[in-house]
């Protein structure tokens, strides 16, 4: 049996000892400094660790004699044979096209006449503070549902308590109707984690989490879990729910002061698309794709929207089509005029060539053509 790890040094350093001491049974696997440390990230964690601290207390604990010559079975490496597959092979879950019946349904998709939010996606809001994300998406819910009834939504909420949700819902009545789960409820509980899993694993056409930062604060808040954990456990729980289940996913992430993208790579380049929502100079209120793997044609359009008098999204469809023509045509003049500069260059170096002539080297042979003037008439002279 080996002998047990002493519990000394610092406090980042105890605690390395004392994970290796109560998860490894006072020994040092037989394995990279660097899976080693992978595998001790996977663990939810108090304290922020480096991999240069990790390092060095590894290199201690091996010289105090706690180098074990096994290799646990998570580290142990094997040859993976990669799957060769045809795209006309393999078998999908119905990615249901789901339509609002507004204007917004043209930019979220373009692979069939009218568009719509298409299951098996995972969408990222952003926008700035009060411009109105909740609002959008939760009318998006709404307008699904009432455009199919049997359609499953549901908005999950991870700021809002049972208070707040009752003066929302006097301002955007479009949540009413809305099946909604607050994450709040769980959090004294502590199984927030459980409650999510079991709700990207069920069966529900689109989910709208509000918001995938606050969730991750809580996540870490809740059950102790390193940030990077806990952004790839929620970021993998939408994705999964979007390729396995056929779930169209939307999540509202936090943005910078500065008005950028707040969030890992990961997320940002897994997900489907990538929606903005943001005032213009004159203060009004758009939303547009950045990115959108199902909707090439909307990329970088905006779609103006204001609220009626029920609190209702109403989209500008006119000022939208007069800005879609007003764009065509400015790219047919820029064409027009690009066709028209490349004839002039043609035009121009044919003629020039054509124009060329070869002079005598001999200056004796050039003869000069020089005017004479004779009583108000002119002449030439050789």
């Amino acid at each position: 049996m080996a002998k047990e790890i002493q519990i000394t040094g610092s406090k980042k350093e105890q605690y390395i000892r004392s994970y290796f001491k109560e998860k490894l049974n006072s020994e040092v696997p037989k394995a990279k400094v660097n899976e080693l440390f992978a595998t001790y990230e996977l663990e939810p964690h108090t304290t922020s660790v480096s991999y240069g601290m990790f390092n060095a207390v590894v290199k201690k604990l091996k010289e105090e004699g706690h180098a074990s010559t096994e290799t646990p079975a998570a580290l142990e490496t094997s040859v993976v044979e990669p799957e060769i597959v045809k795209v006309e092979d393999l078998e999908f879950p119905n990615f249901a096209l789901h339509k609002t019946g507004k204007k917004l349904d043209e930019l979220c998709s373009d692979h069939e006449i009218g568009g719509g939010t298409y299951g098996g996606t995972v969408t990222i809001v952003i926008g700035e503070s009060g411009v109105g994300k909740s609002t959008v998406t939760l009318d998006l819910l709404s307008s699904v549902q009432a455009e199919n009834p049997d359609a499953k939504v549901l908005y999950v909420s991870s700021e809002m308590t049972r208070n707040d949700i009752l003066f929302y819902y006097k301002k955007c009545p479009a949540i009413g109707k809305v099946p909604t789960l607050l994450l709040m409820d769980y959090v004294k509980s502590g199984n927030l984690h459980q409650v999510l899993s079991a709700t990207f694993n069920g069966d529900y056409d689109i989910i709208l989490l509000d918001s995938f930062q606050d969730t991750l604060v809580k996540l870490k808040e809740v059950h102790n879990w390193r940030a990077s954990y806990a952004e790839t456990w929620l970021t993998g729980m939408m994705i999964d729910a979007a390729e396995n289940k056929g779930a169209a996913i939307m999540a509202i992430q936090h943005m910078t002061k500065g008005g950028t993208y707040v969030g890992g790579t990961y997320l940002k380049h897994a997900t489907t698309a990538m929606m903005e929502i943001r005032f213009d100079a004159h203060g009004d209120r758009y939303l547009e794709f950045s990115k959108n793997r199902r909707g090439g044609s909307g990329i970088n359009k905006r779609l103006y929207y204001s609220l009626d008098e029920k609190g209702d999204v109403v989209y500008d469809s006119e000022r939208f089509d007069e800005t879609a023509e007003l764009s065509e045509l400015t790219k047919n003049e820029s064409r027009s005029r690009a066709d028209l500069d490349s004839s002039f260059d043609s035009f121009f170096v044919k003629t020039t060539e054509a124009d060329e002539v070869e002079l005598p080297d001999d200056e004796d042979d050039i003869k000069l053509i020089a005017p004479i003037v004779i009583d108000g008439s002119t002449t030439a002279e050789e």
